[in-house]
Parts: C-alpha cells; sequence; structure tokens
C-alpha cells in the first residue's frame, strides 16, 4: 500500500478570485429613511476564530453570522466611520438590522476574501430521500440587486388563504406583504428547535399584512393555522422573490422529482471554528 502525498494546493484554493473590500450590498441598511449600501469589509482573524468558540453562539449559526459581520465590517460610509481598531466589534444591532440577504453576501464576499471560492450545495429528494451535492463558486453565483426607489417588501397571493371568524361570518385572507426578514429573526429563529416552529415565528414576524389582517394580528398561533399549501408556497415564493446571492438550484433526482439544493455558508465558519479549537 503505497501513501499518498498532499501538497498545500490540494487544500488551499488556488481560484484568482478578484474581490475587493469594498463591496456594495444587494439591498442596503435602511437607517431613517436611508439606504446605506456601501460597506468597507476586513478578512476573517484569530480574534474571528475565537469569537465563533464562544457558546453564545456555539449552538446558533445566526449569531454566528452576527458576530462574524460585527468584526468583519469596518464602515459603513456615509453611516458609521471607519474602526480605529479593526479588531473591535461594532455593536450587535449592526448586524441584526441587516436584512437576510445582505447578511448572507457579506458573508460570501467575507469568505472571498480570505482566498476561498468553493463551496457545496446540498440537499435531499423528499421523494426517494436520496441525498445530492454539488460543488459550485461563489464567484459564479447570481447577485441580484433590489431597486433603490422600492420598499423593501414583497407582495403574495395564498393559494388556499388563511380562514377567520369575523361577525359570524368566515373570512378568508390570501393577498399580503412581506417584509424581508433581517438579522434579529434569523437569530430568533437559529434559537429554535423544528422547521416547522422556525417557520411559524419567521413568518410571523415578517408579514405585514395579510388580507384584512394587520401585523398586530397576525402570530405564531396564526401561522400554525395556515393550511400546508399555503405555508409551501411563502417558503418558495420567498426564496424565489428576493434579491441577493443566488445560492439555490432546482436539480433533478434520479426518482423524476424536482427538488431544491443550497449551498450553507456558515458551513464555512463551522470549520475554521474547529480548527481553531484545536491544541
Amino acid at each position: 500500500m503505497t501513501d499518498e502525498i498532499h501538497s498545500i494546493d490540494d487544500y488551499v484554493s488556488q481560484d484568482d478570485v478578484d474581490i475587493s473590500d469594498a463591496v456594495r450590498l444587494p439591498v442596503g441598511l435602511e437607517v431613517n429613511g436611508t439606504r446605506y449600501r456601501e460597506v468597507v469589509i476586513d478578512e476573517m482573524t484569530g480574534v474571528d476564530d475565537h469569537n465563533l468558540s464562544s457558546k453564545k453562539v456555539s449552538t446558533n449559526g445566526a449569531k454566528g453570522v452576527s458576530m462574524i459581520l460585527n468584526r468583519c465590517i469596518q464602515e459603513v460610509p456615509g453611516y458609521l466611520d471607519q474602526k480605529r481598531d479593526p479588531s473591535k466589534l461594532f455593536n450587535r444591532s449592526l448586524a441584526q438590522n441587516l436584512t437576510v440577504i445582505d447578511r448572507d453576501y457579506l458573508i460570501s464576499r467575507i469568505y472571498m476574501l480570505g482566498g476561498e471560492n468553493d463551496v457545496v450545495m446540498a440537499g435531499k429528494c423528499p421523494r426517494c430521500g436520496d441525498s445530492w451535492e454539488e460543488d459550485t463558486k461563489l464567484s459564479d453565483m447570481e447577485v441580484i440587486e433590489w431597486p433603490e426607489d422600492k420598499p423593501l417588501e414583497i407582495e403574495f397571493e395564498l393559494p388556499v388563504g388563511l380562514t377567520t371568524v369575523k361577525d359570524g361570518k368566515r373570512v378568508i385572507h390570501k393577498k399580503g406583504r412581506l417584509r424581508f426578514p433581517t438579522g434579529k429573526e434569523q437569530e430568533r429563529v437559529g434559537d429554535l428547535d423544528s422547521p416547522a416552529s422556525a417557520f411559524d415565528a419567521m413568518f410571523a414576524a415578517c408579514i405585514v399584512e395579510l388580507g384584512e389582517l394587520a401585523s398586530e394580528d397576525i402570530d405564531q398561533t396564526t401561522m400554525r393555522n395556515m393550511k400546508s399549501r399555503d405555508r409551501r408556497y411563502l417558503m418558495r415564493h420567498m426564496q424565489v422573490s428576493l434579491p441577493g446571492l443566488r445560492q439555490w438550484k432546482i436539480v433533478k433526482c434520479e426518482c423524476g422529482r424536482l427538488f431544491d439544493i443550497t449551498a450553507d455558508l456558515t458551513a464555512f465558519f463551522d470549520g475554521r471554528q474547529e480548527s481553531g479549537n484545536k491544541s
């Protein structure tokens, strides 16, 4: 048996990734009616490895993303001046107020700034259960920007509709508006122990209007009472309608079923955390 010899090139990406530390957000950070889209970022360092190993983020990937962003973001021109000390963290509300779209995009650019470009898209066929993995590159993923003059909302129309009773009469609510989810919702969802609970919490927080129901009328119980068709529709509608990094694609299983595979960008940080914890 012959030992296989590996070189450093087997472990370090050799792609010529053209990425600047000044990036433009697909959506932008909205503060008092002004949207800031330019952000200056820093490559990850050992500081981030130590931050990722803290107990507060070890069980919640979204909190880990917030920690990385609050350290790696160095400046938001026109809103936040450049840090005097690059290792310091901005206030945690900065990353929490960013949309999930911009958070994912920034994570991808921080990833690329460190010389990495390869990611894995994965998923499981809901019909036969076969797993699917596909290598791809961040630089090949399409990035869609949201227009400056459009509110950070998407409209939807449920296929079935939510039924409530008002003055003894049944009312069906179908048309609505959904605001872009932020880091705050992503962190809250990250603490929940089931996909169904995560769905209820995310959409209860982000639906601003559904038929005659206003946002204050919509809670997790409301979402729990939604038909399965409507719940699947909302998930898919949000996925295809939101701007940002297209980190998903549709594939066809050998059994004939079409399904989505996605790239989990936080998996990269999990790997750094493991390597950072080695003695």
